[in-house]
Parts: structure tokens; C-alpha cells; sequence
């Protein structure tokens, strides 16, 4: 991680400082290639790496640290600078204007387009805009089928005409649009490789008859640097005004996203972090470059669970915890809360206590508790509220067992780690009461669940 490699840089040099001290060329050589290291292990394009360590070179050899300051804050400072500029500095808006946007979504076959099409009209909704999904991929079976099943299930319009020229459906769409009162146009047209000169003079058709206002490009943030030729090859054609970054629920794959941005100029938008419809995050350049420093994103988090979670069931659940009351039905409660918010690896690497849980381990913890929701979800609520019934009762447990599909190991090892947790939600709720952090007690324990 970058800010453990500038704490390790600033002990070994703390020494020479007495007064002030100006940083040369020869205390940063270990800095600098450790650093260079990193991003090309995060699958950062090597020319992009020069660039950006050339960049830091002139910005921190021959700068002077004074007595009051601290040497790793000014490096980190430097850095993050930098990387908020490779990221595109400025946090690119959609341009919903006043009359009818259009927004025309393209990308290879298995990018996530389709379900990001939803996620993006279920943001604009979200806005106080009225978006129309419009179906335009007439090559995959079932396309149609998914994508009005997202629009239903989400209560978003939503448009096709099945198999016709998806140029002319295009077209019509935006009549439909405008006699259903929609105030954006999202076009789902069909997935496909930049080298298919037939399907991509396609595109090129659907953009001289529709004029969007917005061509966003879906990539597939696990693709690596092929991504970078894909998006050239799409802009070179479309001339693209944005990109929306799939499956970038892991902080591990920023590297190719950065390589983007850097080699195209082109800004990132938005980026999916889980397969739900919620599950879309505005791009913004200065938090990523808090989360790859290892610096955390509160900021996002604050928003998610503003924008998820409902406050008094939450409200309700932590008075329990503090009550010493905190049962199986507050467990599940929470869970299900922080489920709405994403991945439990995304929600985690947005603080900066939790930096060094390793993915491993969070899969681990997401893993335990899909199997506890599936357990707790074939108990009465006596049960979730009286657990210990459990422990005396071995017909219940037998009962919920195969209403779950789960083990009895399983069970008993929920039970057990249930104790755990409410033994130290009563010492958070101690904790709490007298002002004190919890936060530090957590992380003095050093596991999740």
C-alpha cells in the first residue's frame, strides 16, 4: 500500500532531520521504485507509470521539510495531488439538460451494460427526472427479456420493438419519450467488439439519427489493459463523452481504470460496486485517490448509507445494543442494511482503521453471512429474539436446518459467533454511554465476524 511504502520512507529518513531538511534525488530512489512497483503490480500502463513518477520527482526532490511539519503528510499531500490529477481531477456530471437527453450506452458483450443501463435510469429517478430505457440489442437471446425485467422490477418506462432495425427504434423512441413525459432517453444498444466494422458503422447509424447527448462507454474494470484499445477504437468512431467502470468493488482494480483515464483523457463517470441497481457510485476523482492510498472514502460511505439505510430500524437496533439487549432479529436487521449498500469488501476499504483486511478475508466474512441470513431466515422471530431456545431445544434447531439447506455445524457456529458479537456489542453500548470510541475496540480485536 502506498501510504505504509511513505511511512516506511519517512522513519528511515527521520534521522537526518534537525532543523529543516531538503529532500534529494539520492533519499528518494528506494521511495520512488517501490511506488513505481505498486502500480505496475495494479496493472497500471507502464508509460502512465513513467509519466506519473517523473511527475512526483519534480515535485518532491529539492523540496525543503521544516521542523513543524511532518515528512510523510507532505509526501502523501504530493502524491495524492498527483494522482487526483491522473484521475481526472474534476468529478464529471451527466449533462441532463432541460429538454429530452439522450444518453446512448455502448460496450462489449459482457461488460454489464445492460444492468448498468437500469442502474443509470434508476439514478436519473432518483434525480426527479423521468428516464425511458430503450431496448436496441436485437443479436443476444434474451436481452430484451432482462433489461424489461430490471425496468419492472425497479418501476422505470421502458421500450423496444423487438427485432425492427434498432436504428428506426431508436427514432421512435424518442415520440414514445416525449408522449409519456420522460425526460431522458438511455439507449441499451448491443454489446460488441470494436473490430466488427459492420456492427460498429451501426452505432455510428444510431448516433446520426438520434444525436445523443451523452455516448458512455461500459468497461470492464477486471478487463485489464485491453480496455485501453477497446475504448480507442470506440471513441476514434463515436467520440465518446464518458465511461462507466463495471465491477469495481475491489480497490485492487483501480489500475486499469487509471491507465484509462490518463491514456484517453476521457473521464470516468460512474462506477458499479455489486450487482445490485443501487449498486452505482459517481466517479470522483479525489476520493479514489484516498482509497488507493489506503486513506478510506467516509465521505461515499456517509452518502451510501444516507441514501440506503433505513435510520430507524437502525436507530431501533443500536438502542437494543446499547440496552445490552442485541439478539438474532437486530443481527439479520443490520446485515440487511449494510447489504443494501454494496459489497462488504467495498463498505470496508471506505475506512481507513480497516486498510490492511485483506480481501480474503472480507469474502470470508460476506460468505458467513449469506449463510446466516439463510439460517436466520427459517427461524420464527422467538427464536431470532430468544435465541438460547435453540441451545435447549434441538427440534428447533433440526427444524431450522432443513428449512435452510444449511449444516447443524453451521447453526451451532452461528450460535457460538452470536455470543461473541453480542459480548461485544455490550462493550461497544459500555463504551458508548461513556463517551469512549469504538472504533479503537473493533480493531483491538482484529476480526470482522
Amino acid at each position: 500500500m502506498i501510504k505504509d511504502i511513505i511511512a516506511s520512507f519517512a522513519t528511515k529518513h527521520i534521522k537526518k532531520k534537525l532543523d529543516k531538511w531538503t529532500i534529494t534525488e539520492e533519499d528518494t530512489v528506494d521511495l520512488f521504485r517501490e511506488i513505481r512497483l505498486t502500480l505496475l503490480d495494479a496493472d497500471v500502463n507502464l508509460l502512465v507509470v513513467k509519466n506519473f513518477i517523473k511527475s512526483l520527482k519534480e515535485k518532491v526532490n529539492g523540496m525543503v521539510i521544516e521542523e513543524t511539519q511532518k515528512m510523510d503528510d507532505v509526501v502523501l499531500t504530493i502524491i495524492k495531488e498527483e494522482l487526483v490529477k491522473l484521475l481526472g481531477e474534476n468529478t464529471s456530471e451527466l449533462q441532463l439538460n432541460n429538454k429530452l437527453t439522450k444518453i446512448m450506452m455502448v460496450g462489449l458483450n459482457g461488460a454489464g451494460k445492460t444492468t448498468t443501463c437500469a442502474k443509470i435510469a434508476n439514478y436519473i429517478k432518483k434525480q426527479g427526472k423521468k428516464p425511458l430505457v430503450v431496448g436496441l440489442d436485437i443479436y443476444r437471446p434474451a436481452a430484451f427479456e432482462q433489461l424489461k425485467k430490471l425496468c419492472i422490477d425497479n418501476n422505470i418506462e421502458y421500450f423496444d420493438k423487438g427485432t425492427q432495425n434498432p436504428i428506426i427504434t431508436a427514432k421512435d423512441a424518442v415520440e414514445y419519450a416525449l408522449n409519456a413525459n420522460c425526460d431522458v432517453i438511455i439507449y441499451d444498444t448491443a454489446g460488441r467488439m470494436q473490430t466488427n466494422t459492420e456492427l460498429m458503422n451501426e452505432l455510428k447509424d444510431i448516433k446520426s439519427k438520434v444525436n445523443p447527448d451523452e455516448i458512455l462507454l461500459v468497461v470492464d474494470a477486471m478487463a485489464g489493459q485491453e480496455i485501453n484499445n477497446v475504448a480507442n477504437e470506440f471513441n476514434s468512431i463515436l467520440d465518446l463523452t464518458g465511461f462507466i467502470a463495471t465491477k469495481m468493488d475491489n480497490d485492487a482494480r483501480f489500475g486499469a481504470i487509471m491507465s484509462l483515464i490518463a491514456l484517453t483523457q476521457i473521464p470516468v463517470k460512474f462506477s458499479g460496486t455489486g450487482e445490485k441497481i443501487s449498486n452505482l457510485d459517481k466517479f470522483h476523482p479525489d476520493r479514489v485517490a484516498n482509497r488507493i492510498l489506503g486513506l478510506g472514502d467516509i465521505m461515499t460511505f456517509a452518502e451510501k448509507a444516507k441514501e440506503n439505510i433505513d435510520e430507524d430500524m437502525v436507530k431501533k437496533s443500536m438502542s437494543r445494543m446499547m440496552s445490552g439487549k442485541f439478539d438474532l432479529e437486530d443481527l439479520m436487521t443490520i446485515m440487511n442494511q449494510v447489504g443494501k449498500m454494496g459489497s462488504l469488501g467495498s463498505i470496508v476499504k471506505m475506512f481507513p482503521a480497516f486498510q490492511k483486511i485483506s480481501e480474503s478475508q472480507t469474502e470470508g466474512a460476506e460468505q458467513k453471512m449469506n449463510v446466516w441470513t439463510y439460517l436466520m431466515s427459517s427461524m420464527t422471530k422467538k427464536e431470532k429474539r430468544n435465541p438460547h431456545i435453540l441451545e435447549r431445544e434441538t427440534t428447533r434447531k433440526i427444524r431450522i436446518v432443513k428449512g435452510s439447506g444449511r449444516k447443524m455445524d453451521e447453526l451451532n457456529k452461528l450460535l457460538s459467533e452470536w455470543k461473541k458479537i453480542k459480548t461485544k456489542m455490550d462493550e461497544f453500548g459500555k463504551l458508548i454511554k461513556s463517551g469512549k470510541n469504538p472504533l479503537a475496540s473493533l480493531m483491538n480485536g482484529g476480526k470482522l465476524f
